[in-house]
């Protein structure tokens, strides 16, 4: 009878469980940021259960970089959003021998 090929997310609980040594090691307040990137990976199961890949880890990075990037550009977006907010004034333009130009004196 043939083997079943795991899941991604059979392989992602595997994984989980075998750096749970490596989860206890770390300080109290690091483990939740651990414990966040695990998630990270679990939000796209079913985009890495299509891609087949052999290696599960390839798949983790990808989820979890994918998740960095969002909020990355959920971050701009709010800073973005502050300089309009407080009317985001450019920095005087310095003309080449280092004086200010005529206009920001």
């Amino acid at each position: 009878m043939g083997k079943s090929v795991p899941t991604y997310r059979e392989e992602l609980d595997k994984i989980i469980s075998e750096w749970s040594k490596f989860k206890k090691a770390l300080r109290k307040e690091e483990r939740k940021y651990f414990e966040e990137l695990m998630l990270n990976a679990k939000k796209h199961g079913s985009a890495a259960q299509y891609q087949a890949n052999p290696d599960p880890m390839e798949s983790i990075f990808i989820s979890i970089l994918l998740e960095h990037q969002k909020a990355l550009a959920r971050l701009e977006r709010k800073v973005e959003d502050e300089r309009m907010d407080i009317g985001y004034l450019s920095r005087p333009e310095k003309e080449e021998d280092g004086s200010l130009d005529e206009d920001h004196r």
